[in-house]
């Protein structure tokens, strides 16, 4: 993909991995890194830190039969399908696990919900643990060290494949938006024009292993739901 933006842009872009969401929003914010992919809520914070970041454009990813590529995607709340629980009643007093405080599916969603449920996630579980991305939630569910935890569509596919079909869903969130792909003004406005036609046309067979399937163009407005959630 970076091979392909280089090609198609001229530039030399070159990818560098953060290790927690914080990194990601602080970097991009300060001009560290100058394009990001990420998800809504740290799009939504790093814009609030610096309102000068700019949307290229938002991913789309298949639905769950891979029929329709969408713009959104849904947060769960996942147990093994080999216990009793079916319901949010019936896992009070498991062991819980989000993935970050800064993870929109994997923890902004859920707490919104928990909330709105009159919910305090910190009383009503034995224990909360925070294990910093998604897979490692799926993975903590498969080995039976937490009952119950938050994650997102795509981790959920791939954990699938890693541990089989084990999990079930006892909460299902409203749509939200997609991951998407922002700019610090620090890059050249003509870069960022060209960066945003070329994601907008790249081959499907350059995203593999991706949650992408294509981009889109949406307006910052779509992910004013993202910003309802920390009010």
């Amino acid at each position: 993909m970076i091979k392909y933006l280089n090609a198609k842009t001229g530039a030399d872009l070159k990818l560098k991995a953060m290790v927690s969401y914080e990194q990601t929003i602080s970097q991009l914010a300060e001009g560290q890194i100058q394009l990001a992919m990420l998800s809504p809520a740290p799009y939504v914070k790093a814009k609030k830190i610096n309102p000068k970041i700019k949307i290229l454009v938002t991913e789309l990813s298949w639905n769950q039969d891979k029929t329709q590529k969408n713009d959104s995607y849904r947060s769960f709340i996942l147990v093994r399908k080999d216990s009793s629980l079916d319901s949010i009643k019936l896992i009070k007093g498991k062991i819980f696990a989000f993935v970050s405080e800064e993870s929109t599916s994997g923890y902004k969603v859920p707490q919104a919900f928990f909330k709105s449920q009159k919910i305090d996630s910190k009383k009503y579980f034995s224990q909360v643990l925070f294990l910093g991305a998604h897979p490692a939630v799926t993975d903590a569910l498969a080995a039976g060290s937490i009952e119950a935890g938050a994650t997102w569509d795509f981790n959920w596919s791939q954990a699938k494949t890693k541990h089989g079909d084990i999990f079930k869903s006892i909460w299902t969130s409203e749509a939200i938006p997609n991951l998407c792909v922002a700019a610090h003004p620090k890059l050249p406005a003509e870069l960022q024009k060209k960066i945003k036609m070329a994601l907008l046309e790249i081959s499907t067979d350059l995203l593999q292993g991706l949650s992408s399937v294509g981009f889109v163009e949406r307006a910052d407005s779509f992910y004013d739901s993202v910003r309802k959630l920390e009010n």
